[in-house]
């Protein structure tokens, strides 16, 4: 399982996958494919399926792989999604951590990252960043 940083009782931020080279960059990729890396290794290896096995797939395919970003906003007891970005994962495949991109570029708030694999839906993630929003919705032409 990938692990995410968090912030200890200290109020460092740790990050355990650093012991584990093969998350040092992507990390985040991988947590949004996760269930569906495991998905398709079971489909097609068997229950004997390993990390590497996962994380050669991700490689094999993550260039192929379009990403969403949305804004949470709350309204009345619930959530509105707003489209915020569209990129293609190679665009992104440079940032060891989201979570600065985001801030930088759409300001502080709840959003939530989506990932999709030739147009199916393959995974997603939520983060929050600090500061004012700075983002517009844009119109979804899929």
């Amino acid at each position: 399982m990938a692990k995410k940083p968090f912030i200890n009782k200290y109020g460092f931020v740790e990050y355990p996958f650093l012991h584990d080279t093969r998350k040092g960059q992507n990390w985040w990729f991988f947590n949004l494919l996760e269930d569906y890396l495991k998905r398709r290794c079971k489909h097609r290896l068997g229950d004997e399926y390993t990390k590497n096995d996962m994380e050669v797939d991700m490689m094999g395919f993550l260039h192929e792989t379009k990403l969403k970003f949305f804004a949470l906003v709350p309204v009345g007891m619930g959530m509105e999604f707003k489209l915020i970005g569209k990129y293609r994962s190679e665009d992104l495949m440079h940032l060891e951590d989201p979570v600065p991109f985001i801030g930088e570029t759409y300001g502080g708030g709840k959003f939530k990252v989506n990932i999709y694999h030739e147009g199916t839906f393959a995974g997603t993630e939520n983060y929050k960043t600090h500061g004012e929003p700075k983002w517009v919705e844009i119109p979804d032409d899929d």
